[in-house]
């Protein structure tokens, strides 16, 4: 068997194996050309060739054929993992180059605070029946039917509130689909959100309190309806001085009203100009 010199062989490209013979003849397919080969001048490997098998192949300095070598299933696994990983990596530059564009550093930079505050630290602390933290997204999730699903319920499943939020940071995004100046307003929609859940959730805190007091009321009998009003009234009181805010509500609404004022600005300059 006569090797070609190191110094005549070119960089290995991929080939395929279109046809083997037991003969020891073959053909190898590279970018579209097809080559033939021998397995006793030009084969590499330990195995045998397999037809459709991706191979790497050389070629030295005048063209032609130099060596034909098999690539073990790992190294094409890592291949296409590579592959894979350069392909998001490239998608990813691109929508970050159209969101910065589209939306600027700035409102980049309050839509990350925002997510931070939402998901990643505690935005308000329970003491009633229990201490505990939840962030703003964990929030959510919970129910205030009850004051004691609201102190202790961990919020399970997928929640409409959660749904509305997602969709509130989406509209955020809105001016990389619409150059409508009304698209602008789309910043605005986590401040709406915010204000809305949170007054609905006011509502129903004192609901559930209130139907808490009308129970004892009911039980105590008619004659001591004021003195049910008044415990439902301290009992607000209490699960308001059980309340604490941390860290994450006030990026949460730190974030959202800087995400509104961007928004009008927005669609002021486009209206105006």
């Amino acid at each position: 068997m006569q090797a070609s010199s190191p110094a005549t062989i070119t960089t290995g490209q991929r080939g395929r194996i279109l046809a083997y013979q037991a003969s020891g003849q073959g053909s190898v397919s590279v970018a579209g050309i097809q080559h033939a080969f021998d397995i006793a001048t030009h084969w590499r490997s330990d195995v045998a060739p397999a037809i459709n098998a991706v191979v790497d192949v050389r070629f030295d300095d005048a063209g032609g054929l130099a060596t034909v070598t098999a690539i073990p299933a790992q190294q094409l696994a890592q291949e296409d993992m590579a592959g894979a990983a350069k392909l998001a990596r490239d998608k990813g530059q691109q929508l970050w180059g159209r969101a910065v564009s589209a939306l600027g550093i700035q409102v980049l930079g309050a839509l990350g605070v925002l997510i931070a505050g939402a998901f990643i630290f505690n935005t308000i602390g329970i003491r009633l029946f229990a201490s505990v933290s939840r962030t703003y997204w964990q929030l959510l999730g919970l129910s205030a039917d009850s004051l004691e699903s609201f102190a202790r319920d961990g919020g399970s499943g997928f929640t409409s509130a959660q749904f509305f939020f997602l969709l509130a940071i989406a509209a955020c995004c809105a001016t990389m689909a619409s150059n409508h100046p009304k698209a602008a307003l789309g910043k605005c929609a986590p401040l709406l959100f915010i204000v809305l859940h949170s007054s609905l959730l006011f509502i129903r805190i004192k609901g559930a309190v209130s139907d808490a007091g009308n129970a004892m009321g009911g039980i105590m009998g008619s004659r001591a309806a004021r003195m049910a009003e008044q415990m439902a009234s301290e009992m607000l009181g209490q699960v308001w001085q059980g309340l604490s805010f941390g860290i994450g509500f006030y990026l949460v609404l730190a974030a959202s009203i800087v995400l509104a004022a961007y928004g009008v600005g927005e669609y002021k300059r486009k209206t105006i100009g």
